[in-house]
């Protein structure tokens, strides 16, 4: 009798068994720092939940799409956190949220929370990614402005040779920068982000891969003289027409590849001050980027990244 007990008790567990759907696995770790499997379904909601045209993608690309995500702001995250707290402030990330539902099509943050839902994301773990973002262009604006130098006596040339010309070229630019790491091949990222451009789009894989300010937006630059581009990257535009991008342009520390969206040859009405301004912003944000993408890759390079 007893016996039979203990067999039926056995034989009951066994039937009644299932397998913990809320395990814990560590599927990353970045000096120690570990990054679950929660985070990274977290991550790809997160990336899906803004850019839909992912799912054109194939399952196992948008799953990569997500460990590196997740890697790169947990490298991102450790590097602030050296020396400062992550804040959150609350009118920049709301301007943020705002843009961001904005894009694809939602008119205000009670749909986009609803929205969220639909992806298993709530607005809490969107707020700490933006957080993070922020404070890490906070770090870097900090760590490297004194180094920024702008030649604004050149600036002031360029503007006054447009008054001379009856016409000149306006482009509509945009862009994605992208690094290679150690352990990455050249030719096997070109491959993948074209083939991620043909898939989705540029402006989608722009988000994605580009590590430039801009991906926010898409890769959107905007409207640039051809004057305010340097010869190199003006040469390989005349190469390409409308709706075409380049081929990779080598920039410090990764690449560039620019698409013409638009163009068009007009007269030229120029208030200097104004494009004095534009074109010394446009100058710092190109090197503060430059000077992310190379601190970015240096960090990361030197960290020690495990994947599970």
């Amino acid at each position: 009798m007893k016996k039979f007990t203990i067999s039926f008790l056995f034989f009951f567990l066994l039937i009644n068994f299932k397998p913990l759907k809320s395990e814990i696995l560590i599927k990353a770790k970045v000096n120690n720092q570990i990054i679950t499997n929660f985070d990274i379904k977290n991550e790809k909601n997160y990336l899906l939940a803004l850019n839909p045209n992912l799912r054109n993608l194939p399952d196992e690309n948008i799953y990569r799409y997500a460990i590196d995500s997740a890697i790169n702001e947990k490298v991102k995250q450790i590097e602030i956190e050296k020396k400062y707290e992550i804040l959150q402030n609350d009118n920049i990330i709301k301007k943020v949220i705002s843009d961001l539902y904005s894009g694809i099509g939602i008119s205000n943050i009670s749909e986009f929370k609803i929205y969220l839902k639909d992806y298993n994301i709530n607005l809490d773990i969107v707020k700490k990614k933006i957080a993070i973002e922020i404070a890490w262009n906070d770090y870097i604006v900090q760590k490297f402005n004194n180094a920024i130098l702008i030649d604004e006596d050149k600036i002031r040339e360029k503007i006054s040779n447009l008054n001379d010309k009856k016409t000149v070229d306006n482009m509509l630019l945009s862009e994605i920068i992208f690094t290679i790491n150690e352990n990455e091949n050249f030719k096997k990222k070109l491959e993948t982000i074209k083939e991620s451009i043909d898939k989705i789009g540029f402006k989608e894989t722009a988000k994605i891969y580009s590590v430039s300010e801009s991906k926010k937006n898409g890769g959107e630059i905007g409207w640039v003289y051809s004057s305010q581009l340097s010869n190199k990257i003006s040469e390989q535009i005349k190469k390409i027409n409308v709706g075409e991008f380049t081929d990779p342009i080598t920039i410090p520390g990764g690449f560039i590849l620019l698409k013409l969206k638009d163009k068009k040859n007009e007269l030229v009405e120029i208030n200097e001050k104004e494009q004095f301004k534009k074109a010394v912003n446009f100058e710092k944000n190109r090197q503060l980027t430059m000077y992310s993408t190379l601190h970015y890759k240096r960090i990361f390079n030197k960290a020690v990244i495990n994947e599970f």
